[in-house]
């Protein structure tokens, strides 16, 4: 049950950065250098918070076996 909340709230978190970057009209951007470097970090911390999110709110119940 654990990670079915922590995939929620996963999936809250990058829906909510997608739409930022979507309003920002980022996906047009790309192709300037400096816009590519800064979506590409954005995308990484995103992605190094739904870990953390991930692993807070699942705790060890995913490596446990049964």
């Amino acid at each position: 049950m654990k990670t079915l909340k922590a995939i929620l709230v996963m999936s809250i978190w990058t829906s909510t950065i997608s739409f930022i970057l979507y309003t920002l009209e980022a996906h047009l951007l790309f192709r300037e250098i400096h816009w590519a470097i800064a979506i590409g970090v954005i995308l990484l911390i995103t992605h190094m918070v739904n870990m953390t999110l991930y692993f807070k709110i699942a705790g060890k119940e995913p490596y446990q076996w049964f």
